[in-house]
């Protein structure tokens, strides 16, 4: 498998897009800063990517949801239940989706900078002797 979906296969079924390695998160909210596997940072700098991804990924999700029961339903849609089933979407989503997003956004930086994998800073390397 090519290494960038290899990435992205790995940040979607929860799991470290580096090594594989599991247990990133303490419990579904809070991510752990490194990687108990292979050390790579988690947390340093996605946490406003990660929650833009996240909130990206709740909106098209409501746009598929909305397209299918509109085109399943022509000529008469159920209005009446999309009033009250687009809203609980758009609440429930984002929560069900933040690992993931924030898996994926981690897998993202990895396919930009490869040569950052695994990180320098959790491994102890100081920038100056990566030189």
């Amino acid at each position: 498998m090519a290494r960038r979906p290899l990435l992205a296969a790995r940040a979607l079924i929860l799991r470290c897009p580096h090594c594989g390695g599991t247990g990133l998160f303490r419990h579904w909210w809070a991510m752990r800063e490194t990687c108990p596997t292979c050390g790579l940072s988690l947390a340093a700098g996605n946490r406003v990517g990660a929650n833009l991804l996240n909130l990206v990924a709740a909106e098209f999700l409501l746009m598929a949801f909305l397209a299918a029961v509109i085109v399943c339903g022509w000529p008469t849609p159920p209005w009446s239940t999309l009033e009250w089933a687009a809203p609980l979407l758009m609440l429930i989503a984002p929560l069900v989706l933040y690992p993931v997003s924030k898996l994926l956004f981690v897998a993202f930086d990895l396919m930009l900078h490869p040569d950052a994998a695994p990180d320098a800073v959790a491994h102890g390397i100081s920038a100056d002797s990566s030189r």
